[in-house]
């Protein structure tokens, strides 16, 4: 992990750094990235290559109106898309990861939150949570509850209807410590008492990415919050298997 890195968020970090390792898994033969969803210059921090940024809400390179990626067929080497399919209605991801595979030459990477009754109902209590104590639901929660997260039977029907000649798929993280740290920042911001602000700033520290451990496995666990899918495209030869631990930290 270089030291950069070390007192950003934890999922901020996993996830931009778990995707960051799967694209030098290309090799050389990666000289430009599209980042659809991000923000200008987030996954450059990470990436050793020339990374552009396309996003609805201003906030990327190029904005676009989310219909339709303003790109030529492989155009980028690699296009990546973390924490973007989760808000877009179910019935738009199959299209979505289609248009995302147009525009990529050798591979899609995807991340998004890892779906399974237990993810849902905690994000849901989450939600709940943040309407009572800061008077209105959280948009990215939100989001998520309506559309429903990416479950075990969606990646595989993305996988099989993509058009890709060859997928990865990987897993990481527990929705449980996100959910204690999205809580306890929640309760921090409300509370009156030192001893409660303390304990919220010491849960914020330990929350930061240089206290965390970062394991990539290839079968989902119990409480998995997340998971990496890699799509090759027909033309594309995949490289030697990395070692489901095998991430940078």
């Amino acid at each position: 992990m270089r030291p950069a890195h070390w007192f950003l968020p934890y999922d901020l970090y996993e996830r931009h750094q778990v995707v960051a390792q799967m694209i030098a898994w290309r090799g050389e033969e990666v000289r430009r990235v599209l980042d659809v969803g991000g923000r200008v210059g987030l996954l450059s921090r990470f990436a050793a290559c020339p990374v552009v940024s396309v996003n609805v809400d201003g906030s990327g390179d190029v904005q676009y109106g989310g219909d339709c990626l303003p790109f030529a067929p492989a155009s980028f080497d690699v296009v990546t898309a973390i924490d973007t399919l989760e808000h877009l209605p179910r019935e738009r991801r199959l299209g979505f990861v289609q248009d995302c595979l147009r525009v990529a030459r050798r591979a899609v990477i995807l991340a998004a939150p890892f779906g399974s009754p237990g993810h849902a109902e905690s994000e849901a209590r989450l939600n709940a949570l943040h309407t009572q104590l800061i008077g209105r639901p959280h948009p990215y929660l939100s989001e998520h509850i309506a559309y429903g997260l990416p479950d075990w039977d969606e990646v595989q029907m993305l996988i099989a209807r993509s058009g890709a000649a060859e997928s990865r798929l990987l897993f990481a993280g527990d929705y449980r410590r996100e959910a204690r740290l999205f809580d306890s920042a929640l309760r921090g911001r409300r509370a009156s008492r030192m001893r409660d602000r303390a304990l919220a700033l010491w849960s914020h520290v330990r929350g930061r990415a240089l206290f965390n451990r970062l394991d990539l496995v290839q079968n989902p666990l119990p409480h998995t919050n997340r998971f990496y899918l890699e799509l090759l495209n027909s033309c594309v030869t995949s490289s030697p298997a990395e070692p489901a631990s095998s991430v940078a930290t």
